[in-house]
């Protein structure tokens, strides 16, 4: 919603700063005009300037070059009207011009037209200097306003330009309320698809098409995400139920592959390979349960019981572990923890944890057949813990790399199979990352990165 309102308010100050654009325009305008009309009066003409150039000798009117220059270009005809009302003089003067008038027709043209002829008039001291204009060049009309009102003018002026803006404002106000309560069912309807939320808008008024539009992207996207929420749940109960069902008879195998890897009866080829189907019976049941956990992983249905874990212990606890698995002395694991990380402490679920941990030193023992040593450091920065393990192994190819860091999908890391998968997801869960990489020096390291709990207060 508070986008709703910036929306609102760029567009009401939008339309009052254009408003306001445009009265400025409209003023500079307008006095460009009225000084350029001025400068061309002046400049082109005068009718007083003409009717000096009007000058008598020995009895005969004589008109200046310039003046009868004036006259071709800009206007049409002259004439000069003695005291009588006779015309003593002319020039250009058209047949249809009486050559007399009296007092009262002169008063009738002087300030309009004659004849239809835009006229205008100036004192000569020979009588009354007469200048015209062909018909309808000109337009002619007399505006008389009172002295007061031309006194307020300047006053008048800002007062009309201050209403012009405020009545733009208020305009614009009223069209960006119409447009803000089109809006915000539209709004809402797309928060509500983000959040998965079914839609159903009006359709009707001015953005009905659009409202439309979103209710049928909603209806689809709810069609989707039911098809989707099928699928998986049927994904995870069909894989939570082979793994049940593999569960029993897989325990009955092992456990006659056992009393045969035991049987002094047997040869030794015999126990060998009654020990090879231990072990890889054992290897299913670790896969089918690492099956099982990606899928819950994967649609958090998981669930994450979290208490406060002390991560050294639980690093040593795992390499205890591990040690008295019957490893072989090929391998040799190496646990570092600095010392501002003794006691530090994560919120998390401790098994899953200890999980991610456990995959991560069983895939350096896997990917190097011939042994290794394998380092777990964990060290305590800003808010959160670091925690490696390195092996000097083979390492990761740059596809292998890739795959690992940039994975196209939450669960695809074939390469390495469900394992490196389901630390990704563990840390995932609880709020940390997890980084795949090469050492210089040969091998690999894989870092995950997880908060510290609140209650940690170690330093």
């Amino acid at each position: 919603m508070k986008s709703m309102m910036k929306i609102l308010t760029r567009y009401v100050l939008s339309a009052a700063g254009v408003a306001l654009i445009l009265l400025i325009i409209n003023f500079a305008v307008f006095v460009t005009w009225s000084v350029q009309s001025g400068k061309i009066a002046q400049k082109d003409y005068s009718v007083s300037q003409l009717a000096d150039g009007l000058t008598k000798s020995d009895g005969v009117y004589t008109l200046s070059k310039s003046a009868q220059e004036t006259i071709g270009k800009r206007f049409q005809w002259a004439m000069l009207l003695s005291d009588d009302g006779s015309v003593i003089w002319s020039e250009n003067l058209p047949g249809d011009i009486p050559l007399k008038y009296s007092v009262s027709d002169v008063a009738g043209f002087t300030r309009w037209y004659l004849n239809d002829y835009p006229v205008y008039v100036w004192r000569h001291p020979d009588g009354l200097f007469v200048l015209g204009n062909a018909k309808g060049s000109m337009w002619k009309s007399d505006i008389e306003l009172p002295q007061k009102v031309m006194e307020n003018t300047l006053v008048w002026i800002p007062a009309i330009l201050i209403l012009n803006g405020v009545a733009a404002v208020l305009l614009a106000l009223l069209f960006g309320l119409r447009l803000f309560h089109s809006l915000k069912p539209l709004a809402k309807g797309i928060e509500d698809m983000a959040e998965k939320r079914p839609v159903e808008l009006s359709t009707r008024g001015l953005l009905g098409n659009l409202a439309a539009g979103i209710n049928k992207t909603s209806a689809q996207l709810t069609k989707q995400e039911a098809a989707l929420s099928k699928r998986d749940n049927a994904r995870t109960t069909w894989i939570a139920g082979v793994s049940h069902d593999i569960r029993t008879p897989l325990s009955i195998i092992m456990g006659y592959a056992s009393q045969l890897e035991d049987d002094p009866e047997l040869t030794q080829s015999k126990r060998e390979q009654a020990g090879i189907i231990r072990r890889q019976s054992e290897r299913i049941k670790t896969l089918v349960s690492d099956l099982n956990l990606a899928s819950k992983l994967e649609y958090d249905m998981q669930p994450i019981r979290r208490n406060a874990i002390a991560l050294a212990t639980l690093l040593r606890q795992i390499a205890v572990d591990f040690l008295n698995s019957g490893l072989s002395d090929t391998y040799f694991i190496d646990i570092i923890i600095s010392k501002n990380a003794q006691n530090a402490m994560v919120s998390g679920d401790e098994e899953l944890l200890r999980r991610a941990v456990s995959n991560l030193i069983a895939n350096s023992i896997r990917h190097n057949p011939n042994g290794c040593a394998i380092k777990v450091t964990l060290d305590k920065g800003m808010g959160n813990c670091s925690l490696s393990v390195s092996d000097s192994g083979v390492g990761f190819t740059q596809e292998m790399l890739d795959e690992l860091n940039h994975p196209k999908s939450s669960a695809q890391l074939e390469n390495h199979g469900l394992g490196l998968t389901i630390v990704r997801q563990i840390i995932k869960a609880h709020g940390g990352t997890t980084e795949f990489r090469n050492l210089p020096e040969g091998g690999c390291t894989v870092v995950l990165c997880l908060p510290v709990s609140v209650n940690d207060y170690s330093v």
